[in-house]
């Protein structure tokens, strides 16, 4: 009677704790829920609950935000053998190999836990939170952890991957079908105290263990700290030893030798504090105006390349405007024009009037679009800027040479 007390009293604590952890932490809602099935057989309720139920499968997979998969088994009996053949198959058809030892052992761990069947009732929690990762319980006992989300991704990945059960439960556990009333209620039953405890005994001697692993390495750790704590006592007093009668030897050291220089260093200090600030000055002067010439040099070369890349946009994305083909028009496209720090286009002239409108529409759409696709070099200071871009329409030629990049100056290429 005494044992089952106390394992009433550890089912309640963990039970305790899970709701804490699942209140605190997740505040999700309902994505979809659906029944997964194997050879016609139901096994159990999937349920999934999202921080935003507006992404789809392929951003629930990517998002780092926080989720959950519930299994509400509703099958009368699913072995420890075949949970493990199912998974381990669901696992490896849906998801490529990863080299990553503490993945492969969580993923053992999830399926190789069940001592004897699980039965109608039974639940599994999968959490993942951001910056903390996967936890995953069994009727509110500890299963296994991992610190990112690897091992929720590849358990997602059977429900929502390229192999995932079928195209009714995809669409119910992402939502495009709504969760039955009843469904819900089923998979909203909690699990009875007296099953708790019952599985109990699955987790209590890897619990121990993990505890007495724990408390081992505390000491451990405690006997490392304090031997560390000795030694540097110990190499402090070396160290302050050493310390001070090096500043002893060289104190003496020192005084004797300014002893003999300090009228010698005083003169010549005096004579050469002239030259030294004029020479000092004369530097100053050099550096400030290289740096002008550097920093002068800096912003044309990012002009030019800005240009450059805009020009090259433009030229690889005309497309010579069928019409403009029909009525044999042809020429060249001169547009000056200014762009500012938001990449705006405006003071925008046509240089070539007499060139067909068509054309210049079809340059100037081009360049709209360039200045929305590149960005501007982060380095070149200024709040606009004038360019003028130029193109030849001629249906003679197929395709324009690319043009030559700006080369930095040798100031910036060092």
């Amino acid at each position: 009677m005494n044992f089952s007390f106390h394992r009433f009293i550890y089912s309640l604590v963990l039970i305790v704790g899970v709701n804490l952890y699942s209140a605190q932490i997740l505040a999700l809602e309902l994505k979809g829920a659906a029944i997964y099935q194997e050879l016609g057989k139901d096994y159990y309720i999937a349920s999934l609950y999202v921080t935003d139920s507006s992404q789809d499968a392929l951003e629930l997979l990517a998002a780092d935000k926080g989720q959950q998969m519930k299994i509400k088994v509703i099958a009368k009996r699913w072995s420890a053998r075949k949970w493990k053949a199912q998974w381990q198959n669901n696992i490896a058809i849906n998801n490529v190999v990863d080299a990553d030892p503490g993945l492969a052992k969580a993923i053992v761990s999830f399926t190789e836990f069940p001592v004897s069947s699980l039965r109608a009732g039974d639940e599994l929690i999968i959490d993942y939170v951001p910056n903390i990762g996967t936890t995953i319980h069994f009727n509110n006992h500890f299963v296994v952890t991992t610190k990112n989300k690897k091992l929720y991704a590849y358990l997602l990945n059977t429900w929502l991957g390229k192999f995932s059960p079928n195209r009714i439960f995809r669409e119910k556990i992402t939502g495009t079908i709504p969760p039955e009333t009843e469904l819900l209620i089923m998979a909203d039953k909690s699990v009875t105290k007296d099953r708790i405890a019952e599985v109990s005994s699955w987790f209590v001697n890897e619990e121990e263990t993990r505890e007495a692993n724990r408390k081992k390495e505390l000491l451990i750790a405690e006997e490392l700290k304090r031997q560390k704590q000795q030694e540097l006592k110990q190499q402090e007093l070396i160290n302050r030893k050493a310390l001070a009668k090096k500043k002893f030897d060289e104190k003496a050291k020192q005084e004797a030798l300014l002893a003999a220089q300090k009228n010698q260093a005083n003169e010549r200090q005096r004579q050469q504090q002239s030259k030294a600030n004029n020479l000092e000055k004369q530097k100053q002067l050099a550096a400030k105006k290289k740096r002008q010439q550097h920093a002068k040099a800096m912003q044309g070369y990012y002009k030019q390349l800005y240009l450059w890349q805009l020009q090259s946009k433009v030229n690889e994305s005309v497309i010579y405007p069928p019409w403009a083909k029909q009525f044999s028009q042809q020429g060249p496209v001169e547009l000056a024009f200014t762009t500012d720090r938001s990449s705006s286009l405006f003071n925008l002239v046509n240089n070539t009037p007499d060139t067909s409108k068509i054309l210049v529409q079809e340059v100037e759409r081009r360049l709209r679009l360039a200045l929305e696709a590149i960005p501007r070099p982060a380095a070149l200071k200024g709040d606009s800027w004038d360019f003028t871009i130029h193109y030849v329409f001629d249906p003679r030629v197929k395709e324009l040479e690319p043009l030559p990049q700006p080369k930095k100056p040798s100031s910036l290429s060092k």
